[in-house]
């Protein structure tokens, strides 16, 4: 566990027991969640990128705590509507990101078992093997060396296991703050011979799989753009592209319509109010960022800035209940408005 996940593991413990999250259910608990995920793992494969696994073991014990919490499982569009139901009971909604292959090989298993309705936002350049994955990327490069050096980072220590994770996560964080960060991670990345493409054949759903998914009765597939870029620093044909061009390319695929949508990355430097204007003009009917923060009855009227709850690795009872209650809302907002939009 990284010091920052511990920082964090230990606040949420510390509003635990201190019942702290609890009080702040009131204001920040909501009606429901909509969660999200990315790829599912064995429980005893490492992975450098922890950030973005979350072990079989692990998901299955969500699962069943969250159904000894009395939460309804539902589909996408049901929370939706629930949310002009006042009378509606406590309910979730779990989503995957970008379009990995295990989320059929390893996730649906686990959520067929619970009867868990879920969402996949597939990117086209996943499935076509033609993403620029520089995280896959970075990944590969921190397992494969004891220390990785990136110009205007500086230098990692990435001797064993733990020191590989926190590699990774202090790397990818440093990307998500300054995007122009990538000329010099992709510069590492072929001077080490890493190649992209074949990282992603080893990822991702094939267009059979993907079928095969998108038939499953718990199944919706959502759009995630053509090339998962950082629409934010697109100009606006460009998004006008990637949200079109892969809505057509997962219809064709998938003989079902494309109605809701994931901005990449999804925080407050990938996408803003003009991204969501565009995936409204072009007709999706919601779309998601990552803000952490629960759904209200307000967000009826941000139906294109939907927020959602991570879920990780390191969950344990305490992460969980404060996660359910919106104590990631009320830290990220520092005790602000309970209602995350752009």
């Amino acid at each position: 566990m990284s010091l920052p996940e511990a920082i964090k593991s230990a606040v949420y413990a510390a509003a635990h027991f201190s019942g702290l999250s609890s009080a702040l259910a009131v204001r920040y608990r909501g009606r429901g969640t909509i969660f999200a995920l990315h790829s599912i793992v064995d429980d005893d494969a490492f992975h450098p990128d922890h950030t973005l696994r979350c072990p079989v073991g692990k998901l299955e014990w969500i699962l069943r705590r969250l159904r000894q919490q009395q939460l309804d499982f539902v589909t996408f569009d049901e929370a939706i509507e629930r949310l002009s139901t006042p009378a509606a009971r406590p309910f979730v909604t779990f989503t995957f990101d970008d379009g990995f292959a295990d989320n059929l090989t390893k996730a649906l298993p686990v959520m067929a078992r619970f009867a868990a309705p879920f969402m996949v936002y597939v990117s086209t350049g996943m499935v076509t093997r033609e993403i620029d994955a520089w995280w896959f990327g970075l990944a590969a490069l921190i397992r494969s060396h004891d220390e990785v050096v990136i110009p205007g980072l500086g230098r990692f220590d990435c001797s064993d296991a733990p020191s590989k994770q926190r590699a990774y996560a202090a790397i990818e964080a440093a990307i998500h703050s300054d995007f122009d960060l990538l000329p010099a991670i992709r510069a590492a990345l072929a001077a080490a011979g890493i190649q992209i493409r074949a990282l992603v054949d080893k990822e991702a759903l094939t267009e059979q799989q993907l079928r095969i998914l998108s038939a499953h009765p718990l199944v919706t597939i959502g759009g995630h753009t053509t090339t998962h870029p950082n629409l934010a620093r697109a100009t606006p044909a460009a998004v006008h592209w990637e949200m079109a061009q892969n809505r057509a390319f997962l219809q064709e695929i998938t003989g079902k319509p494309v109605n809701h949508n994931a901005y990449p990355f999804g925080h407050s430097g990938a996408c803003g109010d003009r991204e969501a204007d565009i995936c409204r003009a072009l007709g999706f009917h919601t779309a998601v960022t990552t803000r952490p923060g629960m759904l209200f009855a307000e967000h009826r009227r941000h139906l294109y800035a939907l927020p959602r709850i991570c879920l990780t690795r390191g969950e344990n009872p305490s992460t969980l209940h404060g996660k359910l209650n919106g104590l990631s809302r009320a830290l990220n907002s520092r005790l602000g408005d309970p209602v995350a939009v752009m």
